[in-house]
């Protein structure tokens, strides 16, 4: 199970071909999972797009806005969504009133220019967006590198939303869904789907320290190896695809 953004790709941008061709080599010999606060329509256009096409897709498996759904591929060759946890309307309007209340009380001044929409209400997720989806990469990675001002705002947020799962997600982004409907759900999706255990399943992300948006995957037991960007991904993958290690060997290929 991979990360998108950081992990496989830069924030918001395509695999490279590097990148593409290992996925490739990979799904040949293993059951991939990709799991992100992303859309699926951004999961299409940053990751689906740029796999060959004689990719094994049977072997794909993709669950966008932090597993509030999950896509999986059928036998008309195509994605179809196997499951989708909606936010009500209510509920959503309810998140977008917190997160107007967590800035005023925090103090918070939007930017002067935005790239897109900075609140956008994804179906089974709202999404938090300080620059807009669609800024450049160069201005997201100097406006919160140590995620300090998100931190704060996520901790008012969880409190005035108890019954919602508020994350920090990407570069400039605070994703908040269902309570219970985390990354870590693709860890019970996939067992249901496959009949593998934690022990057969390895997740690989850019955040799983403390307070990272992949850190709650540590909570599940399986094993979690952290990369520092696309090129420690690539190396990761190379060492399954030579060796066809089992991913419960995952703490040797870390060292």
């Amino acid at each position: 199970m991979f990360d998108l953004d950081g992990t496989l790709a830069k924030s918001k941008s395509s695999l490279d071909k590097e990148m593409a061709g290992l996925m490739r080599e990979l799904l040949r010999k293993r059951y991939v999972a990709v799991a992100s606060g992303g859309a699926f329509t951004q999961f299409k256009a940053q990751f689906l797009s740029e796999l060959p096409g004689n990719s094994n897709f049977r072997n794909l498996f993709l669950f966008p806005t932090n597993c509030a759904s999950g896509y999986y591929y059928n036998t008309k060759r195509r994605f179809y969504r196997a499951y989708n946890h909606l936010l009500t309307k209510h509920e959503a309007k309810q998140i977008v009133q917190t997160f107007a209340t967590v800035f005023s009380e925090l103090g918070y001044v939007q930017p002067k220019k935005t790239y897109g929409p900075v609140l956008e209400n994804r179906g089974s997720q709202v999404t938090f967006s300080a620059l807009g989806q669609k800024a450049p990469l160069r201005l997201k990675q100097r406006w919160d590198p140590k995620q300090k001002k998100r931190l704060k705002m996520r901790k008012l947020l969880k409190k005035y939303l108890p019954n919602f799962e508020v994350s920090i997600g990407g570069t400039t982004s605070i994703d908040v869904t269902k309570k219970g409907v985390n990354k870590t759900l693709c860890v019970k999706k996939l067992k249901e789907r496959l009949g593998i255990g934690k022990k057969q399943m390895l997740y690989v992300g850019d955040a799983l320290f403390k307070g990272g948006n992949d850190y709650i995957m540590r909570s599940t037991g399986i094993a979690c190896v952290p990369v520092s960007g696309p090129e420690g991904t690539k190396k990761l993958i190379r060492k399954l695809i030579q060796t066809a290690l089992r991913p419960t060997t995952a703490r040797i290929i870390r060292h």
